[in-house]
């Protein structure tokens, strides 16, 4: 009797298991070693078994929950690997943390969607996983989908809705936001043009450090654009702007001393200004200076030096730097 009964509860393990494991099989999943969906329980493109994960930090191959070599976290892991610049190397994890409703990886893989990169182009799909980043509360998403509508890449232009999109990120504490919602009431998109409501929203991100709102605010004393045109005003946000790192306000003080616009000759300053937006990667900046070296204003004349600055802005992207380099290679 008691054979029979061991005998029955054998079967019966055997039963569950099989069919437990007929139902996980029919369930699609993205292979994290190479990205293929399959439904079986190994890759048939790369053969990784269902679920193996391959440690960013070691490359050890894991089950578990931890990586065996290292200790890393798979899902450390899979995170640090999702936010790899290379598209083939980051899909894998970007789709399985999408799937599990990774707000971050959700925006990317709609991203993906959107231009077609490793996934087949699909407008619906990429917007799909947008919203689902925003509704999970991650502000830089309705930002993205803002962005869209305002500039009616991918979607029919439409300012009303970039706008309610705007307002959810900034409702979600986002400064970049405010300064979205600012632009729009300064050049009337969507809204009736109001430079005092632009005004508001720029000053409540200046105050929180966002730069470019503190050369928004500047461009309205300059201009006199719901404020009294006030130079003195405009130059003192140009430099909290500076302060913040702004290299293209860093870039306008340079231009400002070097030219005397505004402000009292000063080429010493000029130049300072002028390093330090080239050191936060402005290209203008930086052929300013090669300018100022071939030509001797505010240094020693020193062609060498000159062609090296020239060379830096011509690598940053500025064309009549790259120009005047092989010019003077000649």
């Amino acid at each position: 009797m008691k054979k029979r009964t061991s005998l029955i509860l054998i079967m019966l393990l055997c039963f569950y298991w099989v069919t437990g494991l007929a139902e996980t099989a029919n369930e699609t999943w993205c292979c994290l070693s190479c990205g293929y969906e399959t439904d079986g329980q190994s890759c048939p493109r790369c053969a990784a078994l269902r679920g193996e994960w391959h440690c960013d930090a070691c490359r050890t191959a894991n089950l578990s929950d931890t990586c065996m070599q290292c200790g890393k976290s798979r899902e450390q892991s899979l995170l640090d690997q999702s936010a790899d610049p290379r598209p083939y190397f980051a899909y894998p994890a970007v789709r399985f943390l999408a799937d599990a409703g990774h707000p971050a990886s959700l925006l990317r893989l709609g991203q993906y969607y959107e231009r077609g990169i490793i996934v087949t182009q699909n407008t619906e799909q990429a917007l799909s996983c947008i919203r689902k980043s925003g509704d999970a509360g991650y502000a830089p998403a309705w930002i993205y989908l803002a962005r869209l509508y305002d500039t009616g890449i991918l979607v029919s232009q439409d300012y009303a809705a970039a706008m309610q999109y705007y307002q959810k990120a900034a409702d979600l504490g986002n400064v970049q936001a405010l300064w979205y919602i600012g632009s729009m009431y300064e050049e009337g998109c969507g809204v009736e043009r109001n430079y005092a409501m632009a005004l508001d929203y720029y000053q409540l991100a200046a105050d929180q450090g966002d730069a470019d709102s503190w050369m928004s605010i500047a461009y309205c004393y300059l201009k006199g654009n719901g404020v009294e045109q006030n130079q003195e005003k405009a130059l003192t946000c140009y430099r909290k702007a500076a302060d913040l790192n702004s290299a293209l306000a860093c870039d306008y003080l340079g231009y400002l001393y070097m030219t005397g616009n505004m402000v009292e000759l000063n080429t010493d300053l000029g130049l300072q200004w002028y390093r330090k937006a080239a050191e936060l990667g402005n290209a203008r900046s930086m052929y300013a200076i090669g300018y100022a070296y071939q030509c001797g204003q505010g240094v020693e004349p020193d062609i060498g030096e000159a062609l090296r600055w020239y060379e830096k802005a011509a690598l940053a992207g500025h064309k009549n730097a790259q120009i005047v380099w092989q010019a003077m290679n000649q």
